[in-house]
Formats: structure tokens, sequence, C-alpha cells
């Protein structure tokens, strides 16, 4: 660090007491745009360091992650232990939209407060906008591109960099400082049910080019880019929020595949990285990533150079919690390397955290210079990103002319076109003639996941269908199509020529999704042309007569798909299938999970929160 840098950052440092360092290591999520009590004192009693965003959603202590209660039944509270306000909305209530006005409006306010707290630490403000499925904000027309494997399909290192710093640009208008992403997983596993699209591929040479290019995007657009999920989760069968995985990848795998794309990310700058739930034998047998020393302190920092921050991925997934209660376990992530700890769905475990790490001090578990040491990379990352002089002097009307830039808006449009890719046509069904009666199945994309707006709805696939064809049928089922679904899609097939569906994967639809329905309709002998945002076989199927993978249920990516469908647009003849999938053609794909039990069940508790051109 410069003098300057240094003695700044040694006297925040100096005036923090023990209580603010330590919530200082804690992200909290905040919901929605409403400064509701809870959310205000979250920032102004327990200290935060830092907030993730899911402005699609409401803030309420009714939310269970994944299905499981965060709060210790165990913990015994200190004497100095207190609590904070909490909410308790319906959690069925998935919120409104916010344009990304709004949203600026209501950053800079938690930002004024932060800074007027005695600390005067800004917020690092964090979000996940990784395409596909894993926007966590996608309402107000905000700019959303395809995921990282839709990047590699369209093969363009230079429009990958485009595209990240634009996606940075328009978000650090917002307020937003951080972003945890680019995945570097190396998917190797086409059975993956966690990581799929969201990785660059299954070439760990070819997903490091497009880490670096994305890394770099970020961090030019002052947005921090988190690698993540350290040392990789490409060879899993598993979710980690549902059960603990071991990557069973020996030492010469690990380095010739999952650690290149980090050690790509780390060479490329990255300011921020992000722990995997997982167990690496090659490193340590018996602590997964997130609670390793070997793994975080030995091998990261040591081993590869890493110096930014730590991030943990949410510490509430079953693959901790099942083992490790949630105070004990921030405790151990902050003793073993992570820097700040990210907790999702935890409203009415945050004030056990953050006494969980405190107390960790006081008894001599946690050493307090390793508390100052992660406070210290923090306080560097948000000085270096000019925080402690900007923080909360966002202007909308700089927010609102990147999101509605007709230019922007068109790379957007452009983006979404060259990551088409025609999978199969042997009968030569496309373009679709509209002479022919079609029917036109389109599932409900989950609410989460929409701007709730006529841009971002959940018939996008039907509207832009109707605007090349009035000779349609329209139609909807569920996510996963349920028996009055299929028994509804099986009857009107019979008065339409063929069927055009979507057959969408999404990680967090544990059902699954339309492939039975797909195959119920090839039984009754119709004529079925299929559209998946899912390369993989559980997208396009082995059954559909003709296939579109357009690697993203975001609005302009549907759009697109519909307008390649009757000719309207065609196909960039330099996309390519971005995987091998050779290797998954004597694969079976693995037994659904059960549901997660509720670690704690309480009355109040009623309900689960699912979330959590030219070429």
């Amino acid at each position: 660090m410069s003098n300057e840098k240094d003695s700044f950052v040694e006297a925040k440092l100096a005036k923090m007491s023990l209580l603010e360092k330590c919530g200082q290591l804690l992200t909290f999520t905040w919901r929605g745009a409403i400064p509701t009590p809870s959310g205000i004192e979250q920032i102004t009693k327990l200290h935060a360091g830092g907030l993730c965003l899911e402005p699609y959603a409401l803030e309420t202590c009714k939310n269970l992650y994944w299905g499981r209660s965060q709060v210790d039944p165990n913990f015994k509270k200190p004497k100095d232990y207190f609590d904070i306000a909490h909410t308790y909305f319906d959690d069925h209530n998935y919120g409104v939209s916010v344009t990304p006005e709004e949203l600026t409006v209501a950053l800079n306010k938690m930002q004024e407060i932060a800074m007027n707290r005695p600390s005067g630490v800004p917020l690092h403000v964090t979000i996940d906008m990784e395409g596909d499925f894993k926007n966590d904000y996608s309402a107000g027309h905000v700019l959303q591109f395809p995921p990282p494997m839709g990047m590699t399909a369209i093969g363009d290192l230079d429009l990958a960099y485009q595209v990240a710093n634009l996606l940075g640009k328009q978000m650090a208008a917002i307020g937003v400082t951080q972003f945890y992403h680019p995945v570097c997983d190396v998917n190797i596993n086409p059975l993956n049910p966690e990581i799929g699209v969201r990785s660059f591929g299954d070439d760990p040479k070819v997903c490091a080019r497009y880490v670096e290019a994305t890394v770099r995007g970020y961090q030019d657009a002052n947005v921090v880019a988190t690698v993540k999920h350290f040392a990789g989760r490409g060879d899993s069968a598993t979710d980690a929020h549902d059960v603990l995985d071991v990557c069973r990848g020996d030492l010469k795998r690990m380095r010739e595949v999952e650690l290149v794309t980090f050690q790509a990310g780390i060479d490329a700058g990255a300011k921020a990285l992000m722990t995997a739930h997982t167990i690496f034998p090659a490193f340590d047998k018996e602590y997964p990533a997130t609670l390793s020393k070997k793994i975080l302190t030995d091998l990261l920092r040591g081993e590869m150079g890493f110096k930014g921050v730590v991030v943990s991925d949410a510490i509430g997934m079953a693959a901790i919690l099942k083992k490790w209660p949630l105070p004990l376990a921030c405790a151990m992530a902050i003793k073993a390397g992570v820097d700040t700890i990210l907790l999702k769905a935890d409203d009415e475990s945050r004030a056990q955290c953050l006494f969980g790490i405190k107390t960790a001090v006081e008894r001599g578990m946690l050493s307090e210079e390793r508390v100052n040491e992660a406070v210290r990379r923090l306080l560097v990352m948000k000085h270096d990103q000019g925080l402690f002089e900007n923080a909360g002097n966002m202007d909308p009307k700089k927010t609102a002319a990147i999101v509605r830039d007709p230019k922007n808006i068109e790379f957007s449009v452009e983006v979404a076109r060259k990551a088409l890719l025609v999978v199969r046509d042997d009968r030569k069904l496309l373009p679709l003639k509209k002479d022919r009666k079609i029917h036109v199945i389109e599932q409900l994309i989950p609410y989460p996941f929409l701007g709730k707006d006529l841009y971002s709805h959940p018939h996008m696939f039907c509207e832009q269908m109707s605007a090349h064809s009035i000779n349609l049928i329209l139609d909807d089922t569920a996510f996963h199509a349920t028996d009055e679904d299929v028994e509804e899609a099986l009857e009107l097939a019979n008065e339409a020529d063929l069927v055009v569906m979507t057959n969408y994967y999404a990680r967090i639809e544990k059902r699954g999704n339309n492939e039975h329905l797909v195959k119920a309709l090839k039984k009754a002998g119709k004529t079925v042309v299929v559209v998946t945002n899912f390369p993989y076989r559980k997208g396009t199927t082995t059954e559909a007569d003709a296939v579109v993978c357009n690697f993203s249920g975001s609005p302009d990516s549907i759009r697109a798909s519909a307008n390649l469908l009757f000719g309207a647009i065609k196909a960039c003849p330099t996309t390519k299938m971005p995987i091998d999938l050779s290797a998954e053609k004597n694969l079976s794909t693995p037994a659904i999970p059960p549901p997660v039990k509720d670690a704690v069940k309480k009355p109040v508790k009623k309900k689960a929160f699912a979330f959590g051109g030219k070429c």
C-alpha cells in the first residue's frame, strides 16, 4: 500500500471497536428497496460491512434458505448480546418491480446511513449478475446478457470483455461495487446440477481466457470481480445448497483443470475470490474449502499469490449447516482465511453470526490480528474504489442514461442473437411456415427471475411468436409441467400441425423441467421443436425433432429465439457448441435429492422461500 493509503486504513482500523470490526466481516442480504427497521439496523447496530442485493424479493424473516432455517437453537448468548428488529412480511409476496433509478436512490440512502456510523465506513454492495437465471436484478429493462457458456459459444474474447464492461458500468452507476462473478468452475461433469451454463465450458484453457477478459471488463468499470467457486465445483453431481460434496480430483488433475482458471483470474488482477463449500482431498481431506486453512491460506495465498478479499459462498447452505451451526461456521471460516461472510436468508441469525465471531475472539479461538487482517483488506478494497469519497452519491439520471441508451439496448439484442445455436434440425422444420398451425407451449419462468413488467414477464416467448404469426394456439405450463398441464398439451396438440415449446433448465427447480412433456408429445406422434437455454441433454432432449439453444432465459435471448424460428434472423455461422457432449452419452441423470427439511421449526415460520444484426 502507498503511505497515504496505509495511514488512512490503519487510522480507520485503530478507531474501530471489536464489535465494529466483526460486523465489517459480514455481508447481509438486502431485499427490495424499502429501508425497513431491520434493514437499517443491520447496518447501524450490527455494523454490516456490505449488502448483497436481491431487489426482486421482500425482506422477511419468514424466508428459509432452500427450505432451511439458519438459526442455531443451541447458541449461548453472551452477556452483551442484543438482537435487532425483524420484518414479518409474507414470504410468498416476492416484491415489486424496482426501476434502476429507484434502486439507485435506495442504495444512496443505505450508504448515507453507513457513512454516518461512528466508523464512517461505506458498504460494499454486491450482486449476482451471471446471466440466464442468475440475474439478481432484472427489472426496469436493465440490460441482461447470456451467461458464460453463451459467451464461449459466440467465441469472441473482445465481445466478452465488452459485455462485462457494459454490465459493470450499468451496475456501478446504480451503486453496485462488486460482482460475485466470473464463475471459474470448469464444467467437466455434464450432469452437474448447479453449474452448467454458469461455467465458460469444459476446457480449462478456453475458460481461462474468458475469465481473464471478464475480470478486466468488470474492473475497468470499477466493479470488483469475484472469481468463484474456489477451488472449483465443475466436477460435481450435487448442489452445495443440498449436500456437502467431495471433489475427488487428484493433485495432478486439480492443477491441470480446476486451478488453471482461478490462476488466470488472479493473474488478471481479480480483487476478490469466493470459496466453495466442497471438500478437496487433494489439499484437505477434512474441511471444505470455506473452512480450510490449507486451501485458503496455504494454497490460495501462499502458492497462488492471491492478495485480494476472500468471500465465503452463502454460509447457510446445507453443505455447511448440516454439520456446523452458523455462528461457529462463521468464526471457523474467518480463521481459515475468509475475509467476509456472505449470509442470504439470515434475518434471524444475523446477530448470532456477529456475536459468534466476537465471542470466538474473546475466547481465543480466533485471533484479533486475523480479524484486523481481514478488515484491513476490506478497507483497502473500498478505498481503492473511492467509496470513502463517493459512496451514496450516485446520480439516478446517469443510471437511466446507460440502461436506456439505444446503442446499449441494440448491443444487448445483438449479443443475444449471436448466442443462438441450432443444435439439430434433421427434418428441416426451420424456418417455421406461417401456414402451419402451431401449438406454442411456454414454461412459466419462476417469478423471482422476471422483471415483472411488459419487457420481462411470464409470456415473453408467446408474445414474440405472436409477432410473427397469429396461426397459433398459445399455451403454458408450470416450469415442470403438472399432470394436468401434460393432459391439456396433448389435447391441444391434436389441433395443430406441430408443437413449439420451451424446455428451459433452472437449478433451483428441483422437480426438473419439461423433458417429460417432450417425451409425452413424441409418444403421441407429434412433431416437436424445442427452445432451450441448456445445451446438455436436460435441455436439448434426445426426442425433439429440432432444437434451438439460446443459452439464456433472459428477455432478449427468448425473443431472439422466436425470431430465429420464423427466419426473421439467421444463426451466426461462427457460433459453435462450446462443450464436448460425447461425455454425456453414457451417463444417467442423478436422482433428484429429497426436499430439505427445516432445521428449526417455529410456529411463525409458515412457508419456505425458493429462490434462497450481423455477425
